[in-house]
Formats: structure tokens, C-alpha cells, sequence
């Protein structure tokens, strides 16, 4: 593997891949990561990169799949254990007869998980206390209730969808128009630089679609447009990125449960840009839909024997809500900022 893009990098790719896009990709000597399994002759340099790691079968061997999926960076060795669940993580294609990796491995699944938590909750426990000589009894002891159960169907950050794409042959050393990665420097110092490589930010920005014909042809508005006659650039401002989730794999279950219901990245927009299971819609944060139990002490005793007998007393049901237990307005995972790029012409 000579080439200066090893064979395997994976990169995130903002453009169209129907027919005309999947052959440019090939072309430039990548392919989806679709999660598509190919003779391990096709592409043995791949093969000699992933091996198995994200299944096989006799057919030969699979690429990585991220439908629905946000990704990780592997655990391994560290010392710090960012991964405190990395020992049970599943495989990724219990669909094929080689289902990849589990544990501490690249290629291993994790399904959304939702920090334990506790709420507290207030309840008004004032009472009227009264003297008399009659015989009488008093309830006590304690109840456990639940709450109400709240929440969306998984747990999640805001994120925009976006395809993956893997280098799977050493030649060409080209990187497709339409890419996106990570950028770790400051936008301000580097943005003419970057541009004059072929990178734009990922900000959102207009541009005319004739000084970008290439990228335009491969995002068209997919992630929003002023008019006809231009194009925005993705924003992936403080946005998590997430695999679309495309055609589903049938017997493998699909990541986003709710990826029909997906938004435009533009609103405001004439064309608003792509909604549902598309590259560049939007979702919101969630939390996952839970309830809390609770104890509370139910003594109590309250008003006067108006004459001798039995007498009987009735008690208004109580809601109490409880209290948030911290001034987080968003449900995230632990994260670091970078900047996005995204290739605009052939360099």
C-alpha cells in the first residue's frame, strides 16, 4: 500500500450515489460502505485490511455498513477506558454466516444507552390534627409508584445524515469531490489555503453553482438553495454525523428507528433541502423513553368524629412532579470539536 491514502480510510461523502455517483467513486478508487460483501479477489487489498472484521461469508468478504450508525473511535488499550461497555459490544452482521467483530474490536456494535440518573420530586405532606375521645384508626406504611414514562425511542445528539465511502484499491490517489473530514485547525487562518487545495468549510455557505459545476452535479440541493442558479455548502455546525441509512440489509435491524421522519437542513430556504432517509436531513436530539420509581410515605389521619360510630374520610389524589437533575439541554455522547471540509473540485 504505497499510495499516500492507505487502502481502508474511511471518509464521509456528501454526494449522490445513484448510478452516475457510485461510478465516480469506483472511479476514483472507492466504494460505499453499504455494507456490501465482494469476492475477497476483487479487491485484495481491502480484503487484506478487513479481513472478516465486519463479517463474510463464502461469498467473500464484507465492507463496513454505518446505516444509521454514529461512529466510535476504538477503545483498544486505553488506559482511561472511555468505553466502559467496550467489553459487550456486538457484532456487526449477524446476517452472514461470519458475523465480524465483538468486544474490544474495530467493527464491534453498541447499541444507545441512557446514563443512570435519579430525579428528585417534592409532595406536600402537611396535615390537620384534631382532638377527640372516639375510638378511630389511621392508615400508614409506604407506597412505591412510578413516574410517567417520557421520551423518544432512542437516545441520540442532533445529527445530519451522510453517506461513508472506503478507499478499496491503492491507485488511483485520488479523494472523490463530494468527501467530507474532519479539519483540526482554526477556519480563520486556513480557509484561503484550504480552498486553494480544492477544501470549502462546512458552514453552510452560498455558492454560485457554475464556479463549482463538479461538486454542485454531486450535492445539487440536497443540503438546501437559495435559487437555481446556486447551491449551500453542508452545515455541520455543531451537528454529529450520522450514516444514512439508505437500503436497508435485510437481518440486520435498522439503527434509526425514527429515519422516515427526518428534516430539512434548510427551512428557511426556497429549496429547503433532502427530509426522511436522505444524505443532508436533519434530526433532533432525544432521550430514550423511561420511567423512575419512587417511595413515599402515605400516613396520614384528618378531620373530627361529628358523631359516635364509624365515620369515613375521603383524600384527594396528589401529581407530583419531579425535578430535573441537571440544566443539560441536550442528550450527547462525550465528543471533541473539530471543523468539516468538504472536497469542492479535483485539485
Amino acid at each position: 500500500m504505497s499510495a499516500s491514502t492507505p487502502v481502508g480510510t474511511v471518509l464521509m461523502y456528501a454526494g449522490r450515489t445513484d448510478g452516475a455517483g457510485v461510478l465516480n467513486l469506483i472511479t476514483a478508487g472507492w466504494i460505499l460502505c453499504d455494507g456490501s460483501v465482494y469476492p475477497n479477489a476483487q479487491f485484495p487489498d481491502l480484503f487484506a485490511v478487513l479481513a472478516n472484521s465486519y463479517g463474510g461469508n463464502s461469498s467473500g468478504f464484507a465492507v463496513p455498513q454505518y446505516k444509521g450508525l454514529f461512529q466510535r473511535g476504538l477503545d483498544g488499550s486505553d488506559p482511561a477506558q472511555r468505553d466502559p461497555g467496550a467489553a459487550t459490544r456486538t457484532a456487526p452482521r449477524p446476517d452472514l454466516n461470519n458475523a465480524g467483530n465483538t468486544g474490544n474490536s474495530v467493527g464491534s456494535v453498541q447499541s444507545d444507552a441512557f446514563e443512570a440518573h435519579t430525579h428528585s420530586y417534592n409532595y406536600y405532606n402537611d396535615y390537620m390534627k384534631s382532638t377527640h375521645t372516639l375510638g378511630h384508626e389511621s392508615l400508614s406504611g409506604s407506597t412505591t409508584s412510578s413516574t410517567s414514562s417520557v421520551g423518544s425511542t432512542e437516545t441520540r445528539p442532533v445529527n445530519q445524515y451522510i453517506e461513508f465511502i472506503i478507499k478499496a484499491v491503492a491507485s488511483p490517489d485520488v479523494v472523490p469531490v463530494g468527501a467530507v473530514l474532519p479539519f483540526a485547525g482554526d477556519l480563520a487562518t486556513w480557509t484561503s489555503a484550504l480552498a486553494g487545495a480544492g477544501w470549502l468549510p462546512c458552514t453552510g455557505g452560498k455558492q454560485p453553482a457554475a464556479s463549482f459545476p463538479t461538486l454542485y452535479s454531486t450535492v445539487s440541493n440536497m443540503f438546501g438553495a437559495d435559487d437555481q442558479a446556486s447551491f449551500r455548502l453542508p452545515d455541520l455546525r455543531g451537528r454529529f454525523l450520522r450514516g444514512v441509512v439508505g437500503q436497508a440489509l435485510p437481518g440486520v435491524p435498522v439503527a434509526d428507528p425514527d429515519y422516515l421522519t427526518r428534516t430539512a437542513p434548510q427551512p428557511g430556504l426556497a429549496y429547503p433541502g433532502n427530509t426522511g432517509n436522505q444524505v443532508g436531513s436533519l434530526q433532533p436530539t432525544t432521550f430514550a423513553s423511561h420511567a423512575h420509581n419512587y417511595t413515599y410515605n402515605n400516613d396520614y389521619w384528618s378531620g373530627a368524629a361529628t358523631a359516635i360510630g364509624d365515620h369515613a374520610e375521603t383524600n384527594d389524589g396528589v401529581t407530583w412532579t419531579t425535578g430535573a437533575n441537571s440544566s443539560i439541554t441536550e442528550s450527547r455522547p462525550i465528543n471533541i470539536n473539530v471543523n468539516y471540509l468538504i472536497k469542492a473540485v479535483t485539485a
